[in-house]
């Protein structure tokens, strides 16, 4: 994609380049019928570059919930938080443009915003040790919001293996955010600018992308950003034909410590469908469920309580495009602490075989490994060696059976449940953490 951003002053330009006119803002309601998303949209960099924090400032949300997380100062999970896109329908230019993190306009303050579009953001962790995790939850986003800090050299390791990662799930749009420009002159600014070029240039696929600079601590050009999501990341068309296929992220236990035995509620499933719907009330299975110490699957039914988007709105049924949680029956302590994520959820008898063999077809391999440190050759895997398989939201570990021409045979630690043609990443041991070196899709 090839987006550029114009300096848009005139009112009537900036409705031109959002494909609205004032006829549409008098039309667009005040509040949503449901805070259903239109897409999910996944962040994506290097450690410390400020992923969070942005979603934060396009949210009002700040992602990273988990203890430890708040302890270290960095994103260890996937974290969620819901953005409302609204626009005042009197301002001039892109401060026109309005979230949910701050939903009133401050030059027109007695004006009712309009709104526009609802998005799901999920929040990757940018640290080295945590590849996987982004590529799990890579695999059911729409959209990547790439964050790349102005006051560091690009590509940075995981800017470069983030990037990466986006390509290999097959994600088509993204936007760069150009942030922390507080922190440099405006000659480094447009150094780190030509650099940001140059890498999606040359090592991406994705040719130039709309490129905003930002300051998410100081809430500069979020508007500006605000703005480019509208026109860059247009509504997703859900896949509501065909099974249901809910893939899980995160899984847990919502009872708080003490919670009496008779007030105890059933487990929590959050994650996002990939095809059909699920409605409050249906029964599910997920598979492959319960795995025992000896490796066998036993999946697991409940009923769905309830379903909420990532903004805890309550919604009657689900579709595709979007981050939900649902609320279960199950034993919560098959829930806690994500036991649950990599599974996948549908009706019962309708979904993928259970398997531990699997076979990668059309394995495409680096020819260098992508996140190290330094420049490393990349070699084809080899009869016994392990890798890390990443498949759907399963994070899993496997050992090379065979690899001729473009087929990888693999025999998994633990049992999948993945619809076959599912995207794979590949990843080895380099330097003592696991590097990304190539993908494939599912066969078995």
């Amino acid at each position: 994609m090839n987006g550029e951003i114009p300096d848009l002053k005139d009112r009537k330009k900036l409705l031109e380049w959002l494909g609205l006119t004032e006829e549409d803002l008098e039309k667009l309601p005040e509040k949503p019928k449901e805070h259903r998303s239109l897409g999910i949209i996944g962040t994506a960099g290097h450690v410390d570059h400020g992923k969070s924090t942005l979603t934060e400032a396009i949210t009002g949300k700040f992602p990273s919930q988990h203890s430890e997380e708040l302890t270290r100062g960095i994103t260890i999970k996937l974290g969620y938080a819901h953005l409302d896109l609204m626009i005042c329908p009197k301002c001039y230019g892109f401060r026109a443009l309005k979230s949910n993190a701050n939903p009133r306009c401050e030059q027109h303050p007695d004006v009712k915003l309009r709104w526009l579009r609802c998005y799901s953001i999920l929040d990757h962790p940018g640290h080295e040790i945590l590849v996987s995790t982004m590529l799990q939850g890579a695999s059911i986003i729409d959209y990547g919001l790439v964050v790349i800090a102005a006051n560091e050299p690009c590509p940075r390791p995981q800017t470069r293996e983030h990037v990466a990662a986006l390509e290999v799930m097959g994600v088509k749009h993204v936007i760069v955010a150009q942030n922390k420009i507080e922190l440099v002159s405006e000659e480094e600014a447009r150094k780190n600018f030509e650099q940001i070029v140059n890498f999606f240039t040359n090592e991406t696929n994705y040719e130039i992308p709309p490129i905003i600079p930002v300051s998410a601590a100081l809430r500069i050009n979020t508007d500006i950003l605000l703005a480019a999501i509208y026109k860059y990341f247009p509504p997703k068309q859900p896949k509501t034909s065909g099974d249901p296929l809910f893939y899980i992220a995160r899984s847990f236990d919502a009872n708080r410590p003490g919670t009496p035995i008779n007030k105890l509620i059933g487990g929590a499933l959050g994650g996002a469908l990939k095809q059909g719907i699920l409605k409050v009330g249906d029964e599910i299975e997920i598979r492959p469920g319960y795995i025992t110490p000896d490796g066998r699957a036993h999946p697991l039914y409940s009923e769905i309580i309830s379903i909420r988007t990532d903004g805890g709105h309550s919604l009657e049924y689900a579709q595709p495009n979007a981050l939900i949680g649902i609320a279960t029956n199950l034993d919560p302590a098959l829930t806690k602490a994500d036991g649950l994520a990599g599974n996948l959820a549908g009706k019962p008898g309708r979904l993928p075989d259970i398997v531990r063999k699997i076979i990668v077809k059309k394995v495409h391999l680096f020819k260098e490994v992508i996140g190290a440190r330094v420049r490393v050759s990349n070699k084809p895997p080899r009869p016994r060696e392990r890798l890390l398989v990443v498949c759907g939201t399963n994070i899993n570990m496997g050992v090379v059976d065979s690899f001729h021409d473009d087929e990888l045979e693999i025999t998994l630690l633990r049992p999948i449940c993945m619809p076959k043609g599912e995207r794979v990443a590949l990843l080895r041991m380099v330097e003592r953490e696991y590097r990304l070196i190539g993908y494939g899709l599912l066969d078995y």
